[in-house]
């Protein structure tokens, strides 16, 4: 009887190990095919090591806006991955230890619109790094160490935004012609003494230079910027020579007044110049102000007078495609009614032609029965 008990209390206990080794399977299981996000570095499910026993942090691809995001930040990474998936069009790689970028690093992916590179070590950025990148619409590669920028960067044809804030750019970077549509172009803290001239830009619609070395700012440096309605000068050392320039104070102020410019300061302090105040009351642009202001209009103008061609071609060919169907379409009915028409005739001949046949065998069974 003992030896039966025992035996039985033995079976149970197996019977509870059982269980308990059964449900810490299905709790693993649980937990692995829970695992949010797609691993992207690495083969799949293999685990990388560094210096033995270090995992590797991997990028996560993320949906962001119905977009295809490779999600890379703050990884220690030295190169941009060149095996992340082809069609992402979204690149994060901030907060990480990349020192430059190559022709190559990002030819693999063909279709990226938003590429986030700030806060890396980057200091050289080889011209052709960005000239593959047709879709490109955002750029941002503030904090980092740059001092040249690649050329190709500003002929991007759908580049309008621009972050290069915190680097070491210098006047001599932007003595260039922009063709990208910027919209927006961020240069806070770096080591500018004028306002950029990057040529006539059409939509460049804010510009912030704060926190550079810009010692002077007079209208011909805004007059390029024709669409211009945010503008950030703060903490930069501007002072205006009013014995040189005239009212060069009060003229700038009136510019931004306006072309209703949101300026920070939002006004600048002329009461120290040595100019008397009723002297510059009727302020006079110079002619070299209205040149470039006017460069810039007429290429909106001609936009304008492009769009507007375009829509009146789309119109026309509008018109001509719906006149066209339309004799098309009556040129069918005349074919049918005609088809018809003569199918009628043909029925009717036919139909003439039995019944003369159909007199002709009755007369000739009359006479041969007379």
């Amino acid at each position: 009887m003992w030896s039966f008990g025992k035996s039985w209390r033995w079976a149970i206990s197996e019977m509870d190990m059982s269980i308990l080794v059964f449900n810490g399977f299905l709790l693993l299981g649980f937990v692995v095919a829970s695992v949010p996000d797609v691993l992207v570095l690495g083969s799949p499910g293999s685990t990388q090591l560094v210096n033995g026993d270090t995992p590797m942090k991997k990028c996560r691809y993320n949906r962001a806006y119905s977009m295809l995001e490779a999600s890379c930040s703050n990884l220690e990474l030295h190169d941009i991955p060149t095996n992340l998936k082809a069609d992402i069009q979204v690149l994060d790689v901030t907060v990480n230890r990349l020192r430059e970028l190559t022709n190559d690093s990002l030819t693999s992916y063909k279709s990226l619109a938003y590429i986030y590179l700030g806060d890396n070590f980057i200091q050289n950025i080889e011209e052709g790094a960005f000239a593959k990148q047709k879709y490109l619409e955002v750029l941002d590669l503030s904090q980092n160490g740059c001092d040249t920028l690649p050329k190709s960067l500003f002929q991007l044809p759908y580049l309008r935004t621009l972050y290069l804030g915190y680097n070491k750019l210098t006047d001599s970077v932007f003595k260039m012609e922009v063709t990208s549509p910027i919209q927006m172009l961020q240069l806070t803290r770096n080591k500018l003494t004028k306002i950029p001239y990057i040529g006539p830009q059409p939509t460049l619609v804010s510009l912030n230079v704060s926190e550079n070395l810009i010692t002077s700012v007079d209208t011909e440096d805004l007059a390029p910027f024709c669409s211009l309605k945010l503008l950030d000068l703060s903490r930069n050392i501007i002072k205006f020579n009013s014995a040189a320039n005239g009212c060069e104070c009060e003229m700038l102020n009136a510019w931004v007044k306006l072309h209703q410019i949101k300026m920070k300061p939002i006004f600048f302090n002329c009461t120290n110049s040595n100019i008397i105040t009723e002297e510059c009351t009727n302020l006079q642009f110079s002619n070299r102000t209205y040149e470039l202001y006017n460069q810039c209009s007429s290429i909106i103008q001609q936009k304008v007078e492009t769009e507007k061609a375009r829509s009146v071609w789309i119109l026309v060919v509008t018109c001509v495609s719906g006149f066209l169907f339309i004799v098309f379409t009556v040129l069918c009915c005349v074919h049918k009614r005609n088809r018809r028409r003569r199918r009628k005739q043909k029925e009717q001949q036919q139909l003439a032609a039995n019944n003369a046949n159909t007199e002709l065998l009755n007369s000739n069974l009359t006479t041969g029965n007379s």
